[in-house]
């Protein structure tokens, strides 16, 4: 059994050329449909509809550059950008679009760090309802 849908978690970083990239010659393999997915996280803080709005603008405009590229290769591909909680958001979508694997890196944070910080890559792993395909960060740099 191969992968039919890839959920692809992006953001920001650096990282995500390389997460987009893996996961798009993944899907060319395996002749899938790519989930592109964005998460805004304000965690607790408040903050204005504006900038809601501006935060979920950037996001949703990250996945255009990076659809329009899957496309270009041929690939069958969708984007969602939502406001939330990133390791929740991205098992809930991998639950409801029914996806046999997520891709998403990880920076490499370590000990105390991630205990303070949370890590979306780990709450991913052991809360997903697929097999997951986490990109350590060092590897990165490399």
């Amino acid at each position: 059994m191969g992968f039919k849908k890839i959920l692809v978690a992006l953001d920001a970083s650096p990282e995500t050329q390389v997460v987009f990239e893996e996961a798009l010659q993944l899907a060319k393999k395996e002749s899938a449909c790519l989930m592109l997915f964005n998460c805004v996280d304000f965690g607790s803080k408040l903050t204005f509809p504006t900038e809601i709005k501006e935060k979920t603008q950037e996001g949703e405009e990250l996945l255009q550059g990076y659809k329009k590229k899957a496309q270009e290769q041929g690939v069958a591909v969708e984007s969602l950008c939502r406001v939330g909680e990133p390791g929740k958001s991205i098992c809930n979508l991998a639950q409801s679009w029914r996806a046999d694997l997520i891709v998403l890196g990880r920076r490499g944070f370590r000990g105390f760090t991630e205990v303070l910080l949370g890590s979306v890559s780990s709450y991913v792993l052991h809360n997903a309802p697929c097999s997951v395909l986490v990109l350590q960060g060092e590897a990165f740099s490399s």
